[in-house]
């Protein structure tokens, strides 16, 4: 399964291999992710990063009104067996107005994936997703 984002679009697309290696035959699907338009008023998205574990999605987006220009939106994914993408939040950078320049995910950490983002301030953060079934006994 892969994942693609259009330019100037805000919907994501989902390549899905109907048969195993070496067959190439696939489907491309969407992968609709409507708040990045109707919460930010943004022009699309600008850059998705995916965690190896397949349950977490960063995008940051391009434009957006005052109140959401610069985030990025978190996403719980599901893959049962079509993805679906739900929001859970945004993340702000520290500094004035910062935009994030990149973004990826590390995924080394126990309780979940670890996204490190280098912001447009100069600051590069690391914000912890644990995952509840990682830290319930």
């Amino acid at each position: 399964m892969i994942l693609l984002a259009f330019s100037k679009s805000s919907t994501l697309g989902s390549i899905h291999f109907a048969s195993k290696p070496p067959s190439l035959d696939a489907h491309l699907l969407p992968v609709e992710l409507p708040e990045i338009i109707s919460l930010t008023n943004s022009q699309g998205i600008d850059r998705i990063t995916w965690d190896a574990s397949g349950e977490r999605l960063a995008v940051s987006y391009k434009g957006g009104d005052d109140l959401y220009r610069g985030l990025i939106a978190v996403y719980d994914v599901r893959r049962t067996p079509l993805i679906s993408a739900s929001l859970i939040g945004f993340i702000r950078g520290p500094g004035g107005n910062p935009k994030p320049a990149s973004m990826t995910f590390h995924n080394k950490f126990k309780q979940g994936p670890l996204l490190s983002v280098c912001w447009s301030s100069g600051f590069c953060c690391t914000y912890p997703l644990i995952f509840r079934s990682h830290i319930l006994p």
